[in-house]
């Protein structure tokens, strides 16, 4: 796994008993959260066929992360990490019992996606706030390596996997939710055998912040430019990926040509690339400046988005070159060598979603304090659920009255802009501090 790699006189991290249990309850509770999540965007598309609704399902789950979120976020900096953890799993596993006992009508499933979404938003900001309490702090960019490479591997077999062996080849909803809340109930276990965190002090310079409990986080982001910028990023590759999830659906259908349960598959080789990005993410993220780094991640994430929107046309175009000819000779029902060409520029998509994700993650672990990262974290994600809240049903409706092509060409040029302001801010920013520090020089 990508990041596990020892560093002379330490021991690999997956070795270290914390971490390892950390890591395989993350890896249990993201297979059944990803298969719940496709579950119920597949039982929606069932019903109602349109990409509006499997966009205001997404919605559902995003929702969570502004208000819940923020409270979730001053709960894992007061009260016992563990605590949250395994209480997130348990509600899971509670919800996931229960539709597995009795299928519920499609009003239900919104509700139950709620539900998830705000006990997940319990479990997630613990997880991320436990993690530099059980890691030392010059490990953290491998510690998040590995933890990104687990959610691939979790979007994998639940998404891939468990999601589509349950609902498709056995015909069995009630089957998925109760793998599922089997899989949370491990969580749970694996929890609890992280044992007592002996890191992380509390007494931090600057880790004490007085102020409301909802804006201790966004207070904590605005003391420092470069944790803001960080924050930025996280929220915009969030929005972009959110809004993403809410057509994939859609484009697997009506672009790629395949049923969405095996087009799931069919684009699972991103999970290649966010393996790839993540094992030199953590070499480059010591060695070359963040801004680079997460520049050149947004800009390849923009341009191969935006040739995902158009690989019918690209398959085409390229067919009529020799090497390329073979794009042409693909007619398998309605998959022909434009899906073929999606296949492959996901890999490259994956990478460059996992430059920017461990850029970002890891300059907020490494300049917010360990008190204050529950908070942080938690507010970061309420930014991108309220950013991501408007665009996500706006793209769904346009995808539905225009096409998805067109959408997600949209995207990336929105995207694309967003990250060109983001980066001349930083620029400015970092210009006027350095302008303001030279005066102070001189004057002393």
């Amino acid at each position: 796994m990508a990041g596990s790699v020892p560093v002379a006189g330490q021991p690999p991290l997956l070795q270290e008993h914390p971490f390892r249990m950390l890591t395989i309850e993350r890896l249990a509770s993201r297979v059944a959260n990803n298969a719940v999540n496709f579950g119920l965007v597949l039982l929606i598309v069932d019903v109602t066929g349109r990409a509006f609704m499997s966009s205001l399902l997404v919605l559902t789950l995003v929702i969570p992360s502004t208000l819940v979120g923020l409270a979730a976020g001053v709960a894992a900096d007061r009260f016992p990490k563990r605590l949250l953890i395994v209480t997130g799993n348990l509600v899971r596993a509670a919800v996931c019992g229960a539709l597995a006992l009795q299928e519920p009508a499609l009003w239900m499933y919104f509700v139950v996606a709620l539900v998830m979404a705000s006990a997940t938003q319990l479990a997630s900001s613990a997880e991320a706030a436990i993690l530099p309490t059980i890691v030392a702090r010059d490990r953290l960019v491998r510690a998040n390596a590995i933890g990104h490479a687990v959610t691939g591997l979790g979007q994998i077999l639940g998404f891939a996997v468990l999601a589509p062996l349950t609902l498709r080849l056995l015909g069995e909803p009630r089957l998925l939710f109760g793998v599922a809340a089997a899989l949370f109930v491990a969580a749970a276990g694996y929890a609890i055998a992280i044992g007592r965190q002996e890191r992380g002090a509390q007494g931090e310079v600057g880790g004490e912040v007085r102020d409301a409990w909802w804006r201790v986080g966004w207070r904590q982001m605005r003391r420092d430019p470069r944790v803001m910028r960080a924050a930025l990023e996280l929220t915009l590759l969030a929005t972009a990926m959110t809004v993403i999830a809410g057509l994939a659906p859609t484009y697997i259908e009506d672009v790629v040509g395949l049923p969405v349960e095996v087009g799931a598959i069919a684009l699972s080789p991103a999970a290649i690339g966010i393996a790839l990005g993540l094992r030199l993410a953590g070499w480059l993220a010591r060695r070359v400046p963040h801004y680079a780094l997460s520049t050149a991640g947004f800009a390849g994430f923009v341009v191969l988005l935006g040739l995902l929107a158009f690989v019918d046309p690209l398959a085409q175009f390229l067919a009529g070159y020799r090497p390329f000819s073979w794009l042409g000779s693909i007619d398998v029902g309605r998959f022909d060598g434009g899906g073929v060409l999606a296949m492959v520029l996901v890999v490259p998509f994956g990478f460059c979603y996992a430059l920017v994700a461990v850029a970002g993650q890891t300059a907020l672990n490494d300049l917010v304090p360990i008190s204050l990262q529950g908070r942080v974290f938690a507010t970061q994600g309420a930014m991108a659920a309220v950013a991501a809240s408007g665009p996500v049903l706006a793209f769904g409706a346009l995808a539905d009255a225009v096409g998805v092509e067109r959408v997600l060409a949209l995207l990336a040029a929105a995207t694309g802009a967003a990250a060109v302001a983001n980066l001349r801010a930083a620029r400015r920013q970092s210009a006027e501090s350095s302008y303001r520090h030279s005066n102070a020089f001189r004057r002393n």
